[in-house]
């Protein structure tokens, strides 16, 4: 197989390096801007060349050594120094807006995460069982080839690497068909509590699990059943606000940013009289909005979050606040009537255009619009533009050692 070299010019959206080979764009994981590096192609197409890393040729001042040998399945820019990540960032999403908008926005402010490591509340090991181990696995970025882990990742707690391989040891332990184990999933709190769950391809009961220190509960997810050890939802504080949510539910990721982020909505709605809040979860942006409005509206699709909404709602004695099971596209144009506020948290693809006509046709006063993708959150803007303006535009690094970013706008008419 060809091994060449190619010098890569800058790094795009999707947090690959760009460079060119006999006037086709090559595609690399791993590699810096102003690097030269010896790649192998692995998958050729019309257009561009996808390519895998083999050696560095000519080092970027910007490059570090990587903290985990598989970086590259979980975050590959633990080889950028810290700093010029946030340069990248703050870069990839302005060129990420101009290339939708058609018009040069400036971030106002960049948050940096305190920690970069250790971050996450949510992560998700596959199971590898060959040879008679049992092994937790990352896929291959761009395969599904397994990539065995030492010691876990080190984009969670270390005390929950720790509950982890307590659990696999167990897991191992046990007289069940391990080829029914497909992967598990961690959570934790800022308390430092974990959930584990377990998913199956199979039934392949459990019949008890182990005392771990700060394991607050296994869900067992398999073919047409669930067993539960334990609590099935952890609890996690927000500027005061108690918020519970389901081994199963949407929470975020960076909880210190997070915070941050709710911080600067708090102040920029001040008060209201009404705020729907969309895409809404298990209601922890609108629940901890709910002491500045008269009235507070939670909309949510997926059922186990809006009845944890529900939950949160009745513990925190908040009677102000009604939440509705509903895709926030479909919801009635009464919902959105006399609102001052509309939150928008939608995933990665945006909101709909159906949902945005909604917002255009009764006109709330300001929408503040929390987004994880650049490329939607500027198509969602360059549609709402028409009638609004864009006072406030902030970046959140909520995903360190990745590509990955948060971005909060504030719109008002």
């Amino acid at each position: 197989m060809q091994f060449l070299p190619i010098k890569f010019e800058k790094i795009v959206s999707s947090g690959r390096a760009l460079g060119r080979n006999c006037g086709k764009v090559v595609f690399c994981y791993g590699v810096l801007p102003g690097e030269v590096a010896e790649v192998r192609f692995v998958r050729e197409k019309k257009d561009y060349i996808e390519a895998e890393l083999v050696n560095i040729i000519e080092p970027s001042r910007f490059r570090i050594l990587p903290k985990e040998n598989h970086y590259l399945s979980c975050s590959p820019w633990q080889t950028i120094d810290y700093e010029y990540q946030i340069e990248l960032k703050k870069g990839i999403i302005e060129e990420g807006l101009f290339q939708t908008i058609r018009k040069q926005i400036k971030l106002g402010s960049f948050y940096k995460a305190k920690n970069i490591y250790g971050y996450r509340t949510k992560i998700e090991y596959r199971f590898e069982n060959t040879n008679s181990n049992l092994n937790y696995a990352f896929y291959k970025r761009g395969t599904k080839d397994l990539v065995i882990l030492e010691n876990g990742c080190k984009l969670i707690d270390d005390r929950v690497n720790y509950i982890a391989y307590s659990l696999l040891d167990y897991i191992t332990s046990l007289d069940i068909d391990k080829r029914a184990l497909d992967k598990i999933v961690f959570r934790n709190n800022t308390n430092g509590l974990v959930l584990g769950i377990i998913y199956l391809s199979n039934k392949s009961d459990i019949l008890t699990i182990p005392k771990i220190e700060n394991l607050a509960g296994l869900v067992i997810d398999g073919a047409n059943s669930r067993q539960i050890f334990g609590q099935e939802f952890l609890e996690q504080d927000l500027l005061g606000t108690k918020i519970k949510y389901g081994y199963d539910c949407f929470f975020q990721n960076n909880i210190e940013l997070f915070s941050k982020v709710l911080e600067i909505i708090r102040n920029e709605i001040n008060s209201a009289r009404k705020i729907v809040d969309l895409y809404s979860g298990v209601g922890s942006i609108g629940l901890s909005l709910r002491d500045l409005a008269d009235k507070v509206v939670l909309i949510e699709s997926f059922r186990n979050s809006n009845l944890y909404s529900i939950k949160n709602i009745k513990a925190l004695g908040a009677k102000n606040v009604v939440p509705i099971l509903s895709n926030s596209e479909t919801i009635s144009k009464d919902i959105l009537q006399e609102s001052d506020v509309v939150i928008l948290d939608p995933p990665r693809d945006g909101a709909k255009k159906i949902l945005l006509d909604k917002l255009l046709k009764n006109l709330p006063k300001k929408i503040c619009y929390l987004s994880c993708n650049p490329i939607t959150l500027g198509r969602d803007l360059s549609f709402l533009l028409k009638k609004y303006d864009l006072k406030k535009i902030y970046g959140f690094d909520f995903f360190p050692n990745t590509v990955h970013a948060e971005v909060l706008a504030f719109l008002e008419r």
